[in-house]
């Protein structure tokens, strides 16, 4: 069953006629339709691409020129944005916006997006609304076999690329220089450009200190390294994280900390399964990990798709269920002042008896 069939369904059971998403991953999830992100905003563009799904499997595309003939199975109606003249990209997307509204016929409840819905779009909209986020999220995290295809092979790539880290990882070059190496790897075994989230911090104090950018610190032999990668391939996100010593062989301490990270890592591999909340198998993490003597301040995990971060978020107070077919980031780390950081992280699929990683490294 296809994502626009499962939203459709969706639609029936949350009593409304038609679903609005204005938001790229949500475009992507329910037609194919993969929405450009890596420069921001496109400056071609005069509003959100935005899909039209009704509760008969009836769906349709708005977007700019630029990133149209994407197409395959819904209505598409794309309006200039770029041309060699003086355009009011805003006027033909909202001509746009109309054109579909009346070839589908939209009318009756609509769910939005809040959060991505302008205003410009509202106003074209029947009155009768409500918000699909928290119906919608919940869909998205069971993946289709398709989408845990797309999904497998983003894993690979992301695989790849953190091979190549450990590779190219020498003394005397930037972080940036060899974030850049990896991303190149990834593109090439990808075969298209890749957007990429993540971080790859080398050194005692930043790899043990989060929230950092990659920047123009120098490897120095015997750093440690957080290399978290997730890029995106044909609309789906990868995920990963590793870590490591540069051209030298782990400190005591340093592999007493990495062996407490990774065997949390494969504790989690074996008891995640359908059935159990999310906040017990976050609390089984945190107590496993603290029997070592190490600790982490971030959520333990999250799952991932057509965003990089989706819902369930893995955190203490979550009360949803783990259901077989959801893809599930888990990411135990320790970050310790004077010694650095670790975090090891797998993207697992849960199947009705238990999890499988979709990618090793």
């Amino acid at each position: 069953m296809d994502n626009t069939t499962r939203l459709a369904e969706m639609l029936a059971e949350i009593g409304a006629d038609w679903a609005i998403l204005t938001s790229p991953d949500s475009v992507c999830f329910a037609t194919g339709h993969v929405v450009p992100i890596e420069i921001g905003p496109s400056p071609f563009s005069g509003g959100p691409t935005t899909a039209f799904v009704s509760r008969d499997g009836v769906a349709g595309v708005v977007c700019p020129n630029t990133d149209a003939g994407q197409a395959i199975e819904c209505e598409e109606i794309s309006y200039t944005g770029f041309a060699c003249s003086v355009v009011d990209q805003v006027s033909n997307y909202l001509a746009a916006v109309k054109a579909m509204l009346e070839k589908l016929g939209v009318s009756g409840r609509v769910a939005v997006e809040p959060a991505s819905l302008t205003a410009a779009l509202a106003e074209l909209l029947p009155e009768n609304r409500s918000v699909i986020d928290d119906s919608l999220k919940r869909l998205k995290a069971i993946k289709t076999t398709r989408e845990i295809g797309l999904l497998t092979r983003s894993a690979e790539v992301a695989a790849i690329g953190q091979k190549e880290a450990v590779a190219i990882s020498i003394s005397g070059r930037t972080e940036l220089d060899v974030l850049n190496g990896i991303r190149a790897r990834m593109e090439t075994e990808a075969g298209t450009r890749c957007a990429l989230a993540g971080e790859f911090l080398a050194g005692i104090e930043r790899s043990s200190t989060l929230g950092l950018m990659p920047g123009a610190y120098e490897l120095q032999k015997g750093d440690p390294v957080v290399c978290d990668l997730a890029p995106r391939v044909q609309g789906y996100w990868g995920d990963s994280c590793s870590s490591f010593v540069v051209e030298a062989e782990k400190s005591d301490e340093f592999a007493k900390m990495h062996e407490a990270c990774f065997e949390t890592l494969q504790f989690a591999i074996s008891e995640l399964m359908p059935g159990l909340k999310v906040c017990d198998f976050d609390r089984l993490l945190r107590n496993h990990l603290s029997e070592y003597g190490y600790s982490y301040p971030h959520h333990s995990g999250h799952g991932i798709g057509t965003s990089v971060h989706e819902w369930p978020r893995l955190i203490p107070d979550e009360t949803a269920m783990i259901e077989e077919n959801m893809v599930l980031m888990v990411e135990p780390g320790s970050y310790v002042p004077g010694l650095g950081g670790v975090r090891c992280e797998f993207m697992l699929r849960v199947t009705n008896s238990g999890a499988v990683p979709m990618a090793t490294f």
